[in-house]
C-alpha cells in the first residue's frame, strides 16, 4: 500500500516542478517583453528630444515667451517690444536691462543652463568675443542690410550703427571755419578748445581713438592731444559745445543729433575717414524660445522697424539700405569708412591706452 503513495507524491512533486518552470518561463519572457516596450519608449523620447531641438542645441519648437537682455535706452527697447507682441500675439517678452557688460556676464554664468533668449545691446564685436555663447545668425533680412555692417564672423545681426563725429557750436564757430578733418583738430588755433571723452572709460571714445590712429598713427593723436580738454563722460562734449561752453567736441553720433535739435550744433562727417561700428544684437546659444528669438532680430531689422528707427530716435543710424534717411544724416555708403582692426584694437587696448596717458601727460 506504500508504493502507490509514494508514488503519487512523486507525480505531485513532478507536475509541481513543472508548472514552476513554465511560471519561470512565462516571467522571462514579460520581462523580456516589458525591456522592449521600455527600449522603445526611451528612443521615442530620445528622438522628440532630438526633434525639438536644432543643431546648435537651441530648442526650435514655438512657445509664448521672449527673454530679453538690453542695454539701449529703455524708451527704445520699448517701443520694439510693443509693436514685437502686437505683430505676434500671445508672445509675452520678459526685458531685464543693464549695461552690456553686465548683461554679458550674465549671459556667461547662465551658458550651462541659459535663461535668456537675445542679448541687445554692444557692438558687433560683442558676439565674436565670445562666440561659445551664441549661434550665428543666418536670416534673408540680412540682404537688406549694409554690406559694410554685416558681421564677417557671422554672429551679429546688425540692427544699427554709430559713427564718431565733430561737433561745433554754431555760435562761437562759423560754418565756414568748423573743421572738415579730424587732423583739422590738430591745429594750433584750437588748442583748449576741443572737448573728449577719456577712451579709458569711453567704448566710444576709444574708437574714435583707434580712428584716428588709423589715419595719421600716433604722430596725429600727439598734435591733437595738444588741444583738447578731457572730460570722463561721453556726453560731456556735446553737452559742452551745446550749452556753449566748449566750440568744438568728439562725439558719437546719437549724442551729436540730440544736441543738433536744438539749432545751436552742427555735424561734420570728418573727409579723412570714419569708422562705423554695428550695434550688436546676438542669438544667446540653448535660449528656451529660440524660435521667437530669431523672429524678434528678423522683425527688427525689417524695413518698417528700421524706418521707425530713424523717425522715433534721431541720431540712431539704421542698418536696412531701404529706409529714408534724415537730412544730414548719410549713408554708409556716402562716407569715407575705414576698416576698424577688431581683434588688433582689442588684443591692444591696455597698451595703446597707456600710450594715450602717456601722451596726455606730455601734452599738459
Amino acid at each position: 500500500m506504500k508504493t502507490p503513495v509514494l508514488k503519487f507524491v512523486n507525480l505531485h512533486i513532478q507536475v509541481n516542478e513543472i508548472t514552476r518552470i513554465y511560471e519561470l518561463e512565462e516571467i522571462a519572457i514579460m520581462s523580456m517583453s516589458r525591456r522592449r516596450s521600455l527600449t522603445a519608449l526611451t528612443a521615442f523620447a530620445l528622438a522628440a528630444a532630438l526633434a525639438g531641438c536644432s543643431d546648435s542645441g537651441t530648442s526650435s519648437s514655438a512657445t509664448k515667451a521672449l527673454v530679453l537682455y538690453a542695454s539701449h535706452p529703455t524708451e527704445m527697447v520699448d517701443f520694439y517690444v510693443k509693436a514685437f507682441e502686437k505683430e505676434n500675439p500671445g508672445v509675452k517678452v520678459e526685458l531685464i536691462t543693464g549695461g552690456t557688460g553686465d548683461l554679458l556676464g550674465r549671459v556667461k554664468a547662465e551658458k550651462d543652463r541659459p535663461r535668456g533668449d537675445l542679448l541687445w545691446g554692444g557692438s558687433s564685436t560683442t558676439g565674436g568675443s565670445a562666440p561659445e555663447l551664441f549661434v550665428k545668425y543666418d536670416s534673408p533680412a540680412l540682404k537688406l542690410i549694409s554690406k559694410e555692417l554685416l558681421d564677417p564672423t557671422g554672429f551679429n545681426a546688425p540692427f544699427d550703427a554709430f559713427a564718431m563725429v565733430i561737433v561745433y557750436n554754431k555760435a562761437l564757430v562759423p560754418e565756414a571755419d568748423a573743421p572738415k578733418a579730424w587732423a583739422d583738430l590738430a591745429d594750433p588755433k584750437w588748442k583748449g578748445k576741443v572737448r573728449f571723452a577719456n577712451p579709458g572709460s569711453s567704448s566710444s571714445s576709444y574708437a574714435a581713438l583707434v580712428n584716428w590712429k588709423l589715419i595719421g598713427g600716433w604722430e596725429l593723436i600727439e598734435r591733437m592731444a595738444k588741444n583738447m580738454i578731457i572730460d570722463e563722460s561721453s556726453s560731456a562734449p556735446f553737452t559742452a559745445v551745446a550749452q556753449g561752453e566748449a566750440p568744438l567736441g568728439v562725439a558719437y553720433e546719437e549724442g551729436a543729433y540730440r544736441v543738433a535739435k536744438t539749432g545751436k550744433v552742427g555735424i561734420v562727417y570728418p573727409s579723412d575717414g570714419v569708422v562705423v561700428l554695428p550695434g550688436g544684437l546676438f542669438l544667446i546659444k540653448g535660449g528656451p524660445n529660440a524660435v521667437n528669438a530669431k523672429k524678434f532680430a528678423d522683425f527688427v531689422l525689417a524695413t518698417p522697424q528700421q524706418q521707425a528707427l530713424v523717425d522715433r530716435f534721431p541720431g540712431r543710424r539704421p542698418a536696412n539700405v531701404e529706409v529714408k534717411f534724415p537730412a544730414g544724416m548719410p549713408a554708409v555708403s556716402q562716407l569715407k569708412v575705414l576698416p576698424y582692426p577688431t581683434d588688433e584694437a582689442k588684443q591692444q587696448q591696455k597698451d595703446w591706452l597707456a600710450k594715450w596717458k602717456e601722451i596726455m601727460i606730455a601734452a599738459r
